[in-house]
C-alpha cells in the first residue's frame, strides 16, 4: 500500500527546524531560517522550468514551511529574551493574563502545595509591555481557581527562566512575593467554563465514591486536581495515565456523537463540519486550552475539513498537516514529551493498527477483540520506546491494562461529558443536575472497573522498573523493527502462498 508523504515529510522537517532553533544560540536560528527561505526561493525559481515543476514545487513547499515555522520560533526567542522584565533584579510588580492551566505540587488542597501558572506578562512596573510567555509561581491557596483569561496583579520575584531550550520562549520565573489581586475577569465563555467544571465536581462527588469522583473530571475534563496522589501513582505504573489527560480519544468521542446526531437529523456536510468544528471550539473552551488540547484539536479540525473537501480522510496527511499547524502557532510543543508521544502513537496506529487487525482476524479472532488488541498493541510500537527514553521506565503491566480498560473507558467518556453539559442548566436541585447524577450513577460501575484495575495492575513494584533510559529504548527500537521486519515477511509469504491457492 502506497503511503501519501507529500505533506507528513515537510512537516516532520518543520518540527525539526523548530527543535534545532529552540536548541542552537538565536545567530545560528537566524542563519538556518535564511538558508531555508533561500532553499524556498531556488525551489520556485526551478518550478519555472518544464520538466521539473514536481520536485521543485516539493521543494520550494518543504524549504517554505520550514522557513516560516523557524522565523516564527525566532521571533518568540527573541521577543523573551529582549524583555524589559529580563532586565530586573529583585522584585517588580507585574500585571499579567492567565493562558492556562495551573501545575500542582503535592495537591491543590494539602498544607504547603504550590501550583505553577502560565501566564503572559502585560505589565512590568506599571509600564505595557509587549506580551510575553512567562510562568508565576504560587502557594496554591494564593490562586484557589485560576482560570484562562484572567488579569492578575502582583509583586513578584523574578528570576530566570528554567534551563532548557524549551524554556527559551518564557520569559522569567516569577514567584509570588505578596498578595495577589485580580486586575480584570476572565472571559465570559471561560467563566461559563469553570462553573460547568464546578458543577461536574459536586456532582461527581455526590453520584460516586472518593477515588471514582476524584478521578472522573481528569477522564472527561482534563482536571486532575481531585485525582488521589496514590491513584496517581498506579496508574503512571500501569500506563493508564495518558487517560487523565484529554487527548484525541475524547475528542473522537464528542466529535463523533455530534457528527452522527446531526446525519441522522438529515443535514448536509456542510453544515456537519461547521456544527463539528463549533464543537471542537467548545470542548477546547471546557477542557481548557493546554498543549495535548490543542494538539488534539487541530487533528481533529483537519478531519472535519478533509470531510468538507468531500475526499476521503487520509490519516498520514492529516497528522502531517496537523504537526505543520502546531509548530506555525505553538512552536513551543516540538520539545515537549507529550506531543512527541501523540504524534508517534497516532501513526503506529495508522501504519500497523490495520494490518496486526487482519492479522488477528485471520486466526480466528473476534472482530472486536481484534480490534481493541491490535490498537494497543500498534500505539506501543513506537510509545514505549519512547517512554523509556522519557521516563528510564516501563511499564510491564501496560498492555493487559489497556486491554482490560479499553471497553469502559469510551463508556465513561460519553456519559461523564452528557453530565458536564446537562448538570450547569439548572439550580443544583433542578431535573437537569438530577439528570446529570442519574448519569454519573451509571458510570459508577465502570469507573469501579477502571480503578480496580489500576489499583491491582500498578501497585506491585515490579510492574514499572526502572531501565537505562536510552540505551534500553534503543535495543528495544532495534529489536521492535527487527521483529516488525520478520513478521512482515512471513505475512507476505503467506499472502503469497494464499494467491497460489
Amino acid at each position: 500500500m502506497t503511503r501519501d508523504l507529500r505533506l507528513l515529510m515537510p512537516a516532520a522537517a518543520g518540527w525539526l527546524t523548530v527543535t534545532l532553533v529552540l536548541i542552537a544560540p538565536t545567530a545560528l536560528g537566524v542563519s538556518l531560517t535564511g538558508a531555508l527561505t533561500a532553499g524556498a526561493a531556488v525551489g520556485l525559481a526551478v518550478m519555472t522550468r518544464p520538466g521539473r515543476r514536481t520536485v521543485a514545487a516539493t521543494l520550494a513547499g518543504a524549504c517554505g514551511l520550514c522557513a516560516a515555522a523557524g522565523a516564527v520560533t525566532v521571533l518568540r526567542v527573541v521577543a523573551a529574551e529582549q524583555s524589559p522584565v529580563r532586565e530586573i533584579a529583585g522584585k517588580t510588580a507585574v500585571t499579567v493574563r492567565v493562558t492556562g492551566d495551573p501545575l500542582y505540587f503535592g495537591g491543590p488542597g494539602e498544607s504547603g502545595g504550590r501550583l505553577r501558572l502560565p501566564v503572559r506578562i502585560e505589565a512590568v512596573a506599571g509600564r505595557a509591555v509587549t506580551g510575553v510567555p512567562a510562568s508565576l509561581q504560587a502557594a496554591a491557596d494564593e490562586l484557589p481557581d485560576p482560570l484562562p483569561g484572567q488579569r492578575l496583579s502582583a509583586v513578584v520575584r523574578v528570576r530566570p527562566p528554567d534551563g532548557g531550550a524549551a524554556q527559551r520562549l518564557q520569559a522569567a520565573r516569577l514567584t509570588v512575593a505578596g498578595p495577589v489581586r485580580v486586575a480584570g475577569a476572565a472571559p465570559v465563555w471561560q467563566r461559563a467554563a469553570g462553573a460547568v467544571r464546578a458543577r461536574l465536581v459536586r456532582t461527581a462527588a455526590v453520584a460516586l465514591g472518593e477515588r471514582e469522583a476524584g478521578l472522573l473530571p481528569g477522564l472527561v475534563l482534563g482536571d486532575t486536581s481531585g485525582l488521589d496522589p496514590v491513584l496517581r501513582e498506579h496508574f503512571r505504573a500501569a500506563g493508564l495515565t495518558h487517560l487523565t489527560a484529554v487527548s484525541g480519544a475524547n475528542f473522537s468521542l464528542v466529535i463523533g456523537a455530534v457528527v452522527l446526531g446531526l446525519r441522522l437529523c438529515g443535514a448536509s456536510t456542510r453544515v456537519t463540519v461547521v456544527l463539528g468544528l463549533i464543537a471542537v471550539a467548545g470542548f477546547v473552551v471546557l477542557v481548557r486550552p493546554t498543549d495535548s488540547v490543542l494538539r488534539a484539536a487541530v487533528m481533529g479540525s483537519v478531519g472535519l475539513l478533509g470531510a468538507l473537501a468531500q475526499r476521503r480522510s487520509q490519516a498520514l496527511p492529516a497528522l502531517g498537516a496537523a504537526i505543520a499547524a502546531i509548530m506555525l502557532v505553538w512552536p513551543q510543543m516540538a520539545l515537549t514529551p507529550g506531543f512527541a508521544l501523540s504524534v508517534v502513537a497516532t501513526l503506529g496506529l495508522v501504519l500497523w493498527a490495520a494490518p496486526i487487525r487482519r492479522w488477528l482476524t485471520r486466526r480466528r479472532l473476534p472482530e472486536p477483540l481484534a480490534v481493541l488488541v491490535a490498537m494497543a498493541l500498534a500505539a506501543q510500537i513506537l510509545t514505549t520506546p519512547l517512554i523509556i527514553a522519557i521516563s528510564d521506565r516501563v511499564s510491564l503491566v501496560s498492555l493487559p491494562a489497556n486491554l482490560l480498560v479499553a471497553p469502559v473507558v469510551g463508556i465513561i467518556g460519553l456519559l461523564g461529558t452528557l453530565a458536564a453539559v446537562l448538570g450547569p442548566l439548572g439550580p443544583p436541585t433542578g431535573l437537569p443536575s438530577l439528570v446529570a447524577e442519574l448519569l454519573l450513577r451509571a458510570a459508577g460501575p465502570e469507573m469501579w472497573w477502571l480503578v480496580e484495575c489500576a489499583q491491582r495492575l500498578g501497585s506491585p513494584g515490579w510492574a514499572a522498573p526502572e531501565v537505562p533510559g536510552w540505551q534500553a529504548a534503543g535495543v528495544l527500537t532495534l529489536a521492535g523493527l527487527a521483529g516488525w521486519a520478520a513478521w512482515r515477511s512471513h505475512v507476505s509469504r503467506a499472502d503469497s502462498r494464499a494467491d497460489r491457492s
